[in-house]
């Protein structure tokens, strides 16, 4: 694998990957718009403002998605990984996945040369964030006496 791609080529791959996976999961929901933000930040490192960048329309048309999978074959390994972390963390945030979303994730991991441990131990992360960021359903909130009433 070569060197590490640049803070806004990373980020300009990361928006387009994680958008594809969005869109093969049926669309793109303002949740998995923010967790792609989150996770760019939180776990690739990208900045904020490269991140806006790379969210704008030029810097999305300025690759295909073959350009995509061309360039994740030259990432670093551990970069791969957390990609391949973050895009499965997407597909099972709404717990389940459409057959677009496996062919996109096997493609990835094709184009990484990711082998099946690897794969596993990231879809196994994945499942533990997007479970940690599920939204609970919604429980009915006790009754709370005001202060000062008498009991």
């Amino acid at each position: 694998m070569s060197s590490a791609p640049s803070e806004n080529e990373l980020a300009t791959l990361w928006f387009l990957t994680a958008r594809a996976m969005s869109v093969a999961g049926g669309g793109l929901s303002a949740s998995r718009q923010g967790a792609g933000g989150l996770y760019a930040q939180a776990m690739l490192g990208i900045s904020e403002e490269a991140c806006i960048q790379a969210k704008s329309d030029e810097s999305m048309a300025s690759l295909t998605l073959l350009d995509c999978l061309a360039r994740l074959g030259h990432v670093p390994k551990d970069v791969g990984e957390r990609i391949m972390t973050g895009v499965m963390m997407i597909a099972y945030s709404d717990q389940t996945m459409q057959p677009l979303e496996v062919r996109w994730a096997s493609m990835i991991a094709s184009a990484m040369s990711m082998d099946v441990d690897d794969f596993q131990r990231c879809c196994v992360n994945a499942r533990v964030m997007s479970s940690m960021m599920a939204q609970a359903p919604d429980a009915e909130v006790p009754d709370v006496p005001e202060a000062g009433a008498g009991a």
